[in-house]
């Protein structure tokens, strides 16, 4: 049976082209306010900004989508090397407080996809358009090379975000243990072996949930809820 579409999958859609918009406007351009609010609700529910209002993440996402449309390999990183790539951004963070010049290169995708957005590119260089192209033309292969492995924004918020209150739960009565939600999550988390998702990598983009066919053995809310308590605040 063909499932139908849920409200944050239209929700997710929509939401970074409004907030794209607003960008090129000038209404949220380096919004200290805004910085502090995403920074909030990155502390309490997760890294919404990355999964749900990111310019540059929406750009890999969708070309993850275009590459499989047309068919172009799907690389899943193994595990091990997974296991220690995903720190790199959070080394690349705490390396861009000491002002190595290296660092700034690393991380320059993303500002220079953001300058993109709002016409301000005047400072970017030959090699920093060819480390954007290159992460670019990447995320048709890998899901979110840059935000998983680059990103120092996703490292500030990714970081908060392993204290949050709410998150993405597994009920492991119901859990039939087929994998599904591993083989979905494009930040290849093990969410099959784990009770909540506190996890710095999770964006909430609830593709985990989608992929469970097991209705109600994955859904997002309290953490501290015990099992088999009614939810009223679960996806």
């Amino acid at each position: 049976m063909k499932k139908s579409i849920k409200w944050y999958q239209v929700t997710r859609a929509i939401l970074p082209i409004v907030y794209t918009a607003l960008l090129i406007t000038g209404l949220l351009w380096k919004s200290p306010l805004m910085v502090i609010i995403l920074l909030g609700i990155a502390f309490l529910s997760g890294a919404f900004y990355c999964g749900w209002l990111c310019p540059f993440g929406f750009t890999q996402e969708w070309l993850g989508n275009l590459g499989r449309v047309l068919n172009l390999p799907y690389l899943r990183v193994p595990t091990k090397v997974e296991r220690w790539l995903r720190f790199s951004r959070y080394i690349l963070f705490g390396l861009s407080m000491t002002g190595l010049a290296f660092v700034y290169f690393l991380s320059d995708p993303y500002n220079n996809f953001m300058g993109l957005i709002v016409g301000n590119t005047g400072y970017v260089t030959i090699g920093g358009w060819i480390l954007l192209g290159g992460f670019i033309l990447s995320s048709m292969l890998i899901d979110r090379p840059f935000c998983r492995y680059f990103c120092t924004e996703g490292a500030r918020y990714g970081g908060l975000s392993m204290a949050r209150i709410f998150s993405i739960r597994r009920d492991k009565d119901k859990c039939v243990s087929c994998g599904a939600c591993d083989r979905k999550c494009p930040s290849q988390i093990k969410v099959s072996v784990k009770g909540h998702v506190r996890n710095g990598q999770c964006i909430n983009c609830f593709k985990c949930i989608d992929a469970c066919p097991v209705e109600g053995t994955l859904s997002y809310g309290w953490v501290f809820r015990k099992q088999g308590d009614k939810d009223e605040q679960s996806i």
